[in-house]
This record gives C-alpha cells, sequence and structure tokens, in this order.
C-alpha cells in the first residue's frame, strides 16, 4: 500500500473554548493533516461564520512557527490550493450536525513526493488548535474534534521541504481610505500571498480596497491593484465557490452564513415542506443571508453561489505546479505590502503568506 490514513486525534468532544495540543509522534512522511469540527446548533439561524468556532491552528516545533491560520484563512488557503468549491457541509439544521473541514497542506497535491512534512526532520512537533465553541451559534456549549494524517506508507519518498503558510499581521480598520505596510518575509520562496478584509456581513474590499507589493523600497513594483477590479479579472482564472445551506427555518427571518462573500454571491433555494413560498432578504453581503419562510416553518435546501472564500484575495506567483516559477525572493533586501483601507471604519485586513521551506 502506498498511503494510508493514520487518526491523530479520535473524535472528541470539547466544551467552551481551549485549546487541544497533538504531538506528532508518527515517523512517516505526511501530505496532509485533516482537521474536522462537529457541533450541533442550538437554533435556528447563526451567529456568525462556521469556520469562526476554530480560532487558529498551529503546527509548531518548541517555538518554531511552521504554519499559524485561524480558521477562516487555513480553509481559504485550502479552497485555493486545491480548487475545490467549500470545505463547509452546510448543514445547519438545529440539533443537527454542523460540520466543517480544515487542513494543512504540506504540497501542491495530495500525496505530492517532493513537497511533505518529515516528522523526522524536527525535535518535537505539536499540532495545536485552539476553538471556541459558541461562536458560530452562542447557544452552543461544545464540539467535537477529530483529526487525521494523509500518510505515506510503503512508497518511499525524499521531500525537499513543505509548505508552510502563516499571517503576517493582522491590522484593526480605524479609519476610511488610509494606508497600512506590512514588511514581507525574504527568507524563503513565496508560492502566494493572501490578503483579507474582513468584517461580518461585509464584502472584502469595504476593508481593504487596494493592495500593492514593491521590492526594495519600490525600485520595482510586483503589483498594483485595486482589490474589486482584482476580483473581477480573476473570475476568469478560477472557480467559484459553492456551497450548500440546508436549514429548517421559522416564519420569522433567520440568519445564516456561507463561504463566498462577493456583494454579488448569489442565493438559490427550495423548500422541502408545504409551508409556502422561501425568500432570501437584503443584499446577502460578505455571506451573510437572511432567510425567511412565508408562514409556519419549514426546511430548505439552498446553494450558495460566489467568489473570495472567508474575505479572502489569493496572489499566487507563477505556475503553481511548477516550484521553478515561483516568486524566489531570497535575493531581496525588502519586500513591502501596502494595502489601503475601504469606505469602512471597522474590521480587520490580514496578510497570509505560503513558502516553501527546505529541510
Amino acid at each position: 500500500m502506498n498511503y494510508r490514513t493514520a487518526k491523530l486525534l479520535s473524535e472528541t468532544n470539547y466544551s467552551g473554548a481551549g485549546t487541544k495540543q497533538i504531538p506528532i509522534t508518527v515517523k512517516d512522511i505526511i501530505s496532509r493533516i485533516i482537521i474536522a469540527w462537529r457541533t450541533s446548533p442550538s437554533k435556528h439561524g447563526m451567529d456568525s461564520y462556521p469556520h469562526a468556532d476554530i480560532t487558529k491552528i498551529e503546527l509548531l516545533d518548541g517555538s518554531e512557527v511552521l504554519h499559524s491560520l485561524n480558521g477562516g484563512e487555513n480553509q481559504a488557503l485550502c479552497i485555493y490550493d486545491r480548487k475545490v468549491p467549500t470545505m463547509q457541509h452546510g448543514q445547519h439544521m438545529m440539533g443537527n450536525s454542523q460540520y466543517s473541514v480544515f487542513g494543512i497542506d504540506f504540497g501542491r497535491f495530495l500525496h505530492d513526493p517532493d513537497l511533505a512534512f518529515d516528522p523526522t526532520q524536527f525535535e518535537n512537533p505539536q499540532l495545536n488548535i485552539t476553538y471556541n465553541s459558541a461562536l458560530s451559534d452562542t447557544g452552543v456549549t461544545s464540539g467535537n474534534l477529530e483529526v487525521w494524517a494523509e500518510m505515506f506508507d510503503e512508497k518511499s519518498v525524499s521531500p525537499r521541504g513543505f509548505l508552510s503558510a502563516r499571517e503576517i499581521k493582522d491590522f484593526s480598520i480605524s479609519a476610511a481610505a488610509v494606508y497600512d505596510y506590512v514588511d514581507m518575509p525574504v527568507d524563503m520562496v513565496i508560492r502566494k500571498i493572501l490578503v483579507q478584509g474582513y468584517r461580518s456581513a461585509y464584502e472584502p474590499w469595504y476593508q481593504v480596497m487596494q493592495a500593492r507589493l514593491n521590492e526594495d523600497g519600490d525600485k520595482r513594483v510586483v503589483f498594483d491593484w485595486d482589490l474589486e477590479d482584482y476580483h473581477r479579472v480573476m473570475k476568469s482564472q478560477g472557480p467559484a465557490i459553492e456551497e450548500q445551506l440546508i436549514a429548517l427555518i421559522g416564519a420569522a427571518t433567520k440568519t445564516y452564513y456561507v463561504t463566498p462573500t462577493d456583494y454579488w454571491m448569489t442565493m438559490q433555494g427550495a423548500l422541502r415542506s408545504t409551508y409556502g413560498d422561501v425568500s432570501f432578504g437584503g443584499t446577502n453581503r460578505g455571506g451573510s443571508v437572511a432567510i425567511t419562510c412565508a408562514s409556519g416553518s419549514g426546511g430548505v435546501n439552498c446553494l450558495a453561489h460566489g467568489y473570495l472564500p472567508n474575505h479572502v484575495f489569493e496572489f499566487p506567483f507563477g505556475d503553481q505546479q511548477d516550484q521553478a516559477d515561483w516568486y524566489d525572493v531570497t535575493k531581496l533586501g525588502s519586500l513591502q505590502l501596502r494595502v489601503k483601507t475601504g469606505s469602512g471604519t471597522s474590521g480587520n485586513i490580514r496578510t497570509i503568506v505560503q513558502q516553501v521551506r527546505t529541510y
């Protein structure tokens, strides 16, 4: 057998908020870590995005950070890398399972022989998952966590390194149309940069409207984008996000949260009962959806279609499957990202980098 899936953590229930520390004791080479989080909604409607319950995913070796992202950033990176439609199961019915998946991809694709995580190269690798069960649904008191590793088994590989992703800066917005500067790392080759403009129920360019990357004090400008235009251009270069939303709706309007967050995210739905029409109120901005059942209550099956997973823009460098084509910044003196806030006066701008770490 060339590959196997190993259980790093059996499904375990955790109450409230905390951090689960999982030592990586396996010795075989790991291509991907899979993390699943399951809760049982306490009510109709949601209070935030499903990914909000996972507030940090870290892979550490002592004090050295090998991966560090929050749940929304982590899912967005997986969606862009894998070209998948979503990381959510999409079932948000009271008393049923709301199930979210997260992951750490060490290679360009599953079972990449050249880029993978070799635990024997480190002293004490440890996966830390920080959770809060009462964020997506404030009435939930616990959640179930489960973790697997997709590993090489009988197939012998000698990876030269792995993909490492981490948040570089989290900038809290206090005013519109102002600049912030992010010093990017130049110690390792960069595969892509992600920029998140986060505020619940707002499209990401409401928080961040421009992004400009320059080398060595403006000696060379790598890109300079109006981000709403960039979003329009990138529709021609990547797949849309599509996600189920399965819910039980009462006569009152209920709010739900989905992965696509662009302004024109589209929601289609149909009732699974005979209680009348279902309507979608408002503009569905930023992945927030208001759903109303005409009378009584009814189950509804919906499909969300849009872009910009979890408020995140992707800036890939070169052919994402060709390592020689990525952005070699190691000869630069400095690399700086300049972002400009949008028309909003609250929220966050977060910058994420995915690099190649060699052994």
